[in-house]
């Protein structure tokens, strides 16, 4: 486990992590871990400069990274140019990656996103393609839950890719893990299991009260996280990069099934009895998103054969203020008397 806010001796601030550029900015953990770079509470001392590659500079939320203080540069991942320029001059990454690809004009809606098979390994391929031959000293990326399971299964990212039942998603992103890990840069690669703010997306989450939307099956036990610690934890990555160097972390705070999920909130607000999980039944999800469905497949085969009582413990040790479940609804002012029919409580 690594030792929070220890430095080792030698090493001098802005050594190698002077100007940081974070990947996915609009996405919910690229914007928390932009949202910890700028924070005071966690390692207030440390204060990167932080660029950032957007592909509408225009959009409401650029605009509010920008007037954060973050650099943004026009393009995206798979533009070799944009990402050429927005890592000239880099020290460290913190590289997010995904399957989404977004339409000018759609306010980057994910409902109005195109899935695209590769999009991952193609973006990643570019990033750390460039991050070479800048000299990058740091990467941090963020993967998903349970890949070291699956590699110890199949033995390799090749072999599990050649299963006719792999998910593709995880597929993608063994492959980027190797293509990290073999950069020469230092890397620590954050496993993040599902993170808390889907329940309240506008995309995924409650949009009405009584429902809870849960993509995996009802008795399912499935690890928790919320986004604005593991955007903490990457700040920690990039200020201590030695302690934390050639390092797997699986965030994790909680592991309950969406019935327990939905109980706690409903507990908490005095409403018992009067919320329900509504899945998707999984045969259906196969015919409208068989990658999707196979990763949550995967996903919950990790969730039942992985004791994850370590990375609860660990998550608690480096990052005591973590927050469970019940915290994060409490955090977030999801536990009072508010209406869930009205748009306007639905957290985006």
């Amino acid at each position: 486990v690594p030792t929070p806010g220890v430095t080792k001796e030698g090493r001098k601030m802005g050594d190698c992590r002077d100007c940081v550029v974070v990947f996915d900015p609009l996405g919910e953990v690229g914007a928390a871990t932009i949202r910890a770079l700028f924070s005071k509470e966690k390692i207030p001392e440390f204060r990167p400069r932080v660029r950032t590659l957007v592909q509408d500079p225009e959009c409401k939320a650029a605009k509010a990274l920008e007037e954060m203080g973050v650099v943004l540069y026009h393009g995206d991942m798979t533009d070799a140019k944009a990402v050429e320029k927005v890592m000239d001059g880099a020290d460290a990454m913190v590289l997010l990656t995904t399957s989404l690809k977004f339409k000018q004009g759609t306010n980057l809606d994910p409902k109005k996103a195109k899935w695209v098979r590769g999009l991952q390994v193609e973006q990643a391929r570019t990033v750390i393609r460039s991050a070479i031959k800048n000299e990058l000293q740091i990467v941090v990326y963020m993967s998903v839950v349970g890949t070291e399971y699956v590699l110890e299964k199949y033995k390799s990212a090749e072999m599990y890719n050649k299963k006719w039942n792999r998910s593709i998603i995880y597929g993608e992103k063994l492959i980027i893990e190797d293509m990290v890990k073999a950069s020469g840069m230092m890397w620590t690669i954050i496993q993040t299991p599902m993170v808390m703010e889907l329940l309240a997306s506008a995309n995924q989450g409650i949009t009405k009260k009584g429902k809870f939307p849960s993509a995996y099956k009802r008795t399912a036990s499935v690890g928790l996280i919320s986004c604005e610690d593991i955007g903490k934890l990457a700040k920690m990555a990039l200020y201590n990069p030695d302690d934390w160097d050639k390092q797997y972390f699986t965030p994790m705070t909680d592991k309950l099934t969406p019935i327990e999920q939905c109980e706690i909130l409903a507990q908490a607000r005095g409403e018992i009895g009067l919320w329900d999980v509504t899945c998707t039944p999984r045969p259906l999800l196969f015919m409208m998103k068989p990658h999707w469905a196979r990763t949550l497949d995967t996903a919950e085969e990790i969730f039942e054969k992985v004791d994850h009582g370590a990375a609860i413990r660990a998550t608690k040790k480096v990052l005591p203020e973590a927050v469970n479940l019940r915290e994060w609804y409490q955090k977030k002012g999801l536990l009072g008397n508010m209406d869930w029919t009205e748009p306007s409580c639905v957290v985006s």
